[in-house]
């Protein structure tokens, strides 16, 4: 190799060499933030199901062992379901770990409310489908008379 060409590449890889360097740290870069917003994705996720779980399995156990009960006394009024409201609210702060009512916290604000609410709406989401079987029910045994 001639002295021109060897000054030549010299030049070239004291440009291309903090180019490429540059380059290289900018993918790894964005490659850490693609891999850190799926990690905080999939813990997300896994705080959404672990609250949904906790609603629902506090709306199940009232009803169970509160609600159904008092009903069937026909003791259940306004006051009576404030009160399973609340003792729902207990029961899935109870069952949720510290991380997902920190992101309840961090998210919405005020914990009791949100649950308050999910609750409120896991309970309608159950008045729906309940009535929703009785029609279906009441359907399959017209049709079941019919023939």
């Amino acid at each position: 190799m001639n002295e021109f060409t060897r000054s030549l590449l010299y030049v070239a890889l004291l440009v291309c060499v903090p180019i490429v360097t540059v380059c290289i740290q900018k993918g790894i870069a964005v490659f850490i933030e693609f891999i850190v917003a799926k990690i905080n994705d999939i813990k997300v996720q896994r705080l959404v199901r672990e609250i949904g779980s906790a609603v629902s399995d506090a709306v199940a156990a009232m009803n169970q062992t509160y609600v159904n009960d008092l009903k069937a006394a026909g003791t259940f009024n306004e006051a009576e379901q404030k009160e399973a409201l609340m003792r729902a609210v207990s029961a899935a702060l109870k069952s949720m770990s510290s991380d997902a009512q920190d992101y309840i916290k961090s998210t919405f604000g005020d914990t009791t409310q949100y649950l308050e609410n999910r609750i409120e709406a896991q309970i309608d989401a159950n008045h729906v489908a309940a009535k929703q079987a009785a029609a279906r029910n009441t359907l399959n045994l017209d049709r079941k008379s019919v023939v």
